[in-house]
C-alpha cells in the first residue's frame, strides 16, 4: 500500500541518518563544477572521445602541452590516453551505439 511504502522509506531514512549513511548526489551534467561528479579513468576516456567526436578535435589533442597542464592542475597524477586509444574509443562508441541509433529511427 501507499502508506506502507511511505512508512518503510521514512524508517529507512531515519536508520540511514543514525548510521551516518548519506544518499549519493547524482552528478549535475549541466554544472560539473558543482561537485558530486566522481572521477573514473573510463569516464574520462569517454569524455575525451565524445569531445573529439562532437567538436571535430584531433585525437592527438591529448598530447597538447597546455591540455596536459590543465589536467594536472585539476587532478594531479592523471594519466591521459594515447591518441590511438582515443581513436579506438571513438570507433568502439560508434560500433556500440550504431544499433541503438538505427533502432531509434526505425518506423
Amino acid at each position: 500500500t501507499g502508506d506502507g511504502t511511505s512508512n518503510f522509506l521514512v524508517s529507512a531514512e531515519k536508520c540511514n541518518r543514525r548510521r551516518g549513511v548519506t544518499k549519493p548526489r547524482p552528478p549535475n551534467l549541466d554544472r560539473p563544477d558543482a561537485g558530486g561528479f566522481p572521477y573514473s579513468k573510463a569516464a574520462h576516456r569517454a569524455v575525451i572521445a565524445l569531445r573529439c567526436a562532437t567538436h571535430q578535435r584531433p585525437f592527438n589533442m591529448v598530447n597538447d602541452k597546455y591540455y596536459k597542464i590543465e589536467i594536472q592542475m585539476l587532478r594531479p597524477g592523471t594519466e591521459l590516453p594515447h591518441p590511438t586509444t582515443v581513436s579506438r574509443d571513438i570507433k568502439d562508441l560508434y560500433t556500440g551505439l550504431a544499433g541503438d541509433v538505427r533502432a531509434y529511427f526505425m518506423v
